[in-house]
């Protein structure tokens, strides 16, 4: 039996999964029973759900109903058979590494369905999706071929795909339907009028492929119940306290709109939501979360399956309805995205990877553009550099220079430090140092920092610098840094300190550290960038000038005296490097905002090396 436009699935009622209130065991199975009265004839359920709970309590609730009333719609991926549970993120995937190899795979999804059936008392599924697959899960071939064995056995009359938990995997489903897409029948994806995206970006691609949509969430978190407001306090342990703070209060305006829609149709909420679902491309069923709200006049969950049943029955929205609810609900950019993405650099996890070439030409291929259409301004996992959009896309890079300087007495032979350092092929500047006729200072320029632990390190340890006496206070360190307006990120981050700090022409130099008073760090972003801006046009009129260029970098955590920054003035003479320090002084962000600057290290160029 194919699916049917309305669904309901075993983690409704708060039983298996914390969204509202949990109703129990027993009524749960009465909701089941409910919904197959009412109309509804597809029901979901995934064997992690109350390591197989779920699974029992479907099969009780159906057990008297004649197996070809009713599609049944399983999920496997979870291992709670051998994994141990990992606190919120619940069970690992089979294909963790940790539990089994790819050999492997096949057996364990024989066994998981088999198992899942036997709970069911079902002889098979009409759909089986794998259930929030890693990046392994959709990608290797042995994950597929053993579900396609269990569809030639008869386990299952059809495969999908069923990514999550959270938001995302945009281009990891997309990339599983160009390789798989001969396997897969149906993707079960998060979708609804408050929150199309990223859903939509799958759907051409779905449909393309031949790939039908079974749409989860439709109900966002219970909204369009329509007994949660704007005030009414979520039990910590609802997996809806994890949305950001004010999504309740955000979507009241848009759902006074939504609600005069629905009303236009003779239809509720919850059913414009389920009709706007289903006119989308690739969309043929729906499968809303039932809530049960703590509330005391609360709907009840067996009213919203008859709601849901009801759906199949109502009209059709306008063309203009759709384009007006879409652009309504829009929430492009709102949230970090799950699977692969460009704001992740970290390893391999259960449910996020960075972005490969793979994944950019899957991208280009859908007239994608991961930092545009795949991009959460805000993503706390995202450590890369922001440089000024162009045509609408961040100017992002994970590449930076490292800036070092070292100082050091005792140097009697300056020409044998010179030719040590030009035989390293470091890229460094030998400095004299002004205030100590014995003085010199070493300028070390890597993008990689591992370089100032073994090829620099290698250099410093050995003669003539071995017997030099270093100054520690004079030892300065930090990283290149975007303030997001950039015009050209990558000459700023690795091209412009670069040339600035080895122009032949440019042979002074002044370096210092500062450290910024907490205060400035309290203030507004647009008063810091006034403030900010006073600093910039100072150091803009000395450079057009060509009197002074500086190169700054960020020294958070890495400088021994806890400053914030490094900068370096360099010029044709010095008196101008001076001077622009004197100016600085009267700025309200020195004047008001520095904790301290300095110590300073005054310096002529003895050596440079050339810029690669």
């Amino acid at each position: 039996m194919n699916l049917t436009q309305t669904a309901l699935g075993t983690w409704s009622g708060g039983h298996f999964l914390h969204f509202g209130k949990d109703i129990g065991a027993e009524r749960l199975i009465g909701l089941i029973d409910h919904a197959y009265q009412a109309g509804i004839r597809t029901f979901v359920t995934a064997d992690a759900y109350g390591m197989g709970g779920a699974d029992s309590a479907l099969g009780q609730a159906l057990q008297k109903r004649d197996r070809d009333s009713y599609c049944l719609v399983g999920s496997i991926g979870h291992d709670f058979y051998l994994g141990s549970r990992q606190a919120e993120k619940g069970f690992p995937r089979f294909t963790d590494p940790n539990l089994r190899g790819p050999e492997e795979y096949g057996d364990y999804l024989q066994m998981a369905a088999e198992k899942s059936l036997e709970r069911i008392q079902a002889d098979h599924f009409d759909l089986l999706m794998l259930h929030n697959p890693d990046s392994i899960g959709y990608t290797h071939e042995g994950v597929w071929k053993g579900l396609e064995s269990l569809k030639a056995q008869g386990l299952t009359a059809e495969i999908g795909l069923a990514p999550g938990p959270a938001n995302g995997f945009t281009l990891d489903v997309i990339q599983a339907f160009e390789t798989y897409g001969t396997l897969i029948d149906w993707a079960m994806l998060i979708l609804n009028p408050l929150e199309p995206w990223p859903g939509k970006l799958v759907l051409q691609a779905a449909e393309r492929h031949k790939v039908q949509v079974l749409a989860r969430v439709v109900d966002y978190g219970g909204l369009f119940h329509g007994d949660l407001k704007p005030g009414i306090p979520l039990p910590r342990q609802d997996h809806r306290a994890f949305r950001p703070a004010g999504w309740v209060e955000a979507a009241q305006p848009k759902l006074d709109r939504f609600q005069e829609i629905a009303d236009g149709h003779g239809m509720t909420l919850l059913q414009m939501a389920c009709r706007w679902c289903l006119q989308q491309t690739a969309v043929d069923s729906v499968v809303p979360t039932l809530l049960q709200e703590s509330m005391e006049d609360a709907k009840p969950v067996e009213k919203q399956a008859d709601e849901l049943a009801a759906t199949v029955g109502t009209e059709e929205l306008s063309d203009d309805e759709l384009e007006e609810i879409s652009q309504l609900g829009d929430n492009s950019n709102c949230m970090s995205l799950k699977g692969a993405s460009t704001q992740y650099l970290g390893p391999l996890s259960a449910d996020q990877w960075p972005l490969t070439s793979t994944h950019q030409d899957v991208a280009r291929r859908w007239n994608i553009t991961p930092d545009r259409d795949l991009y959460y301004p805000d993503d706390p996992r995202d450590l890369r550099e922001k440089g000024a959009p162009r045509d609408g896309v961040p100017q992002a890079s994970n590449r930076r220079l490292y800036v070092q300087l070292l100082a050091y007495g005792g140097c009697t032979d300056i020409e044998s430090a010179a030719s040590a350092l030009q035989a390293s092929g470091l890229e460094a500047v030998l400095y004299k140092d002004v205030n100590d006729p014995l003085g010199i200072g070493v300028l070390l320029l890597a993008e990689n920092p591992d370089l100032f632990t073994s090829d620099a390190r290698a250099v410093l340890a050995a003669e003539p610098f071995a017997s030099l006496v270093q100054k520690p206070d004079l030892t300065m360190i930090g990283r290149t840094y975007s303030s997001g307006r950039e015009q050209n990120l990558d000459d700023w981050l690795l091209v412009k300190p670069r040339r600035n700090a080895l122009n032949p022409d440019w042979p002074w130099a002044i370096w210092y550290p500062l450290r910024r008073r907490p205060e400035f760090s309290r203030l507004d972003a647009r008063e810091q960038g006034k403030i900010l801006m006073e600093h910039a046009m100072i150091g803009r009129g000395f450079g057009r000038s060509g009197y002074a260029f500086d190169i700054r970098v960020a020294s958070y955590g890495l400088d021994q005296g806890d400053n914030e920054f490094t900068i370096g003035l360099v010029g044709p003479d010095l008196y101008p490097l001076s001077k622009i320090v004197q100016e600085m002084r009267k700025t309200e962000q020195t004047s008001k905002y520095i904790d301290s600057l300095g110590p300073f290290f005054v310096g002529r160029v003895a050596w440079q090396s050339s810029m690669k």
